[in-house]
């Protein structure tokens, strides 16, 4: 009978290190990329403009869990993945791949060209990954599950620091609401509700986060007014053309305007006076510049 009334299941949600958690630097991510890496001239172009724009971290997908299997996307040949590296090296950038498949074989392959690791929404309770991942000693990028709660998220991470003292990073990336506006809802409140409980860093991703362009850069500012520690975006030359999830994809004209105003917005928040200027204004336009 007193089910009837309970409304809390399951173990109290334990995570210690995660709590104590003190990152290395304290620092503001600003990663943008290609959603998956079509070739290396691409690559190049991609990275040589976000660095110039201030980015700090080159993203692109390889080994990508999609919703679908498809033919055109999903792994590649490994001197693709070399020349990801290179563009990221050769423009300042660190470099991010998700690890999908933790065969040591597999592993190794990423390992020798990732600077930093990332765990896909899809794999984030994936804890066998996660032990794997974490005795890398690398900075780990934790996406969380579009239905997982807080805690969950947080339970994750903490698997990831059981494997080892490796540099987690959360990114919020939206979930499943049931609503049909947008592809997934990024969940603004989740940032602050995560950083009440931990000092580890937590992006906001609106690309992923809504699936479409037109809320990218709207949805960005906002999470870094929430208190996001950085952002990620995804951007390409020619977003209608993108081999995956183009929809989601803004050009590199509106990656370079959308940085402008995040520099803006930043300089606001540590000031503590942000007037509303026309520098912050949103206008519709499809994201392009």
């Amino acid at each position: 009978m007193s089910f009837a009334f309970q409304r809390s299941w399951g173990p109290k949600p334990s995570y210690p290190k995660v709590l104590e958690y003190k990152p290395d630097e304290e620092c503001f991510y600003k990663i943008a990329g290609p959603c998956s890496v079509e070739s290396k001239e691409q690559i190049f172009q991609v990275a040589e403009v976000v660095s110039k724009y201030g980015a700090t971290h080159l993203r692109g997908g390889f080994f990508r869990a999609g919703t679908y299997p498809g033919k055109t996307f999903g792994f590649v040949p490994e001197e693709l993945i070399a020349a990801y590296q290179e563009a990221a090296h050769t423009y300042g950038l660190k470099n991010i791949i998700e690890v999908l498949d933790y065969s040591s074989e597999s592993l190794n392959l990423v390992l020798k060209y990732a600077d930093c690791l990332q765990v896909g929404a899809r794999s984030m309770q994936n804890y066998s990954l996660l032990r794997k991942l974490g005795a890398t000693r690398k900075t780990i990028f934790l996406k969380r599950n579009p239905g997982s709660t807080l805690d969950e998220w947080l339970g994750a991470a903490e698997h990831l620091l059981m494997g080892g003292p490796c540099q987690p990073v959360l990114i919020e990336r939206g979930g499943k609401v049931g609503l049909d506006h947008v592809r997934w809802d990024l969940s603004i409140s989740m940032i602050p509700a995560v950083e009440a409980i931990t000092r580890m860093p937590i992006l906001v991703d609106g690309s992923h986060g809504t699936g479409r362009r037109d809320l990218v850069e709207p949805m960005t500012l906002a999470g870094i007014a929430a208190g996001a520690d950085g952002y990620l975006v995804e951007t390409h030359p020619n977003p209608e053309l993108s081999l995956s999830d183009k929809d989601q994809a803004i050009s590199l004209e509106a990656y370079a305007k959308l940085t402008r105003k995040i520099k803006y917005l930043v300089h606001g928040l540590e000031d503590g006076e942000l007037a509303v200027t026309d520098h912050l204004t949103y206008k519709p336009d499809g994201g392009n510049a």
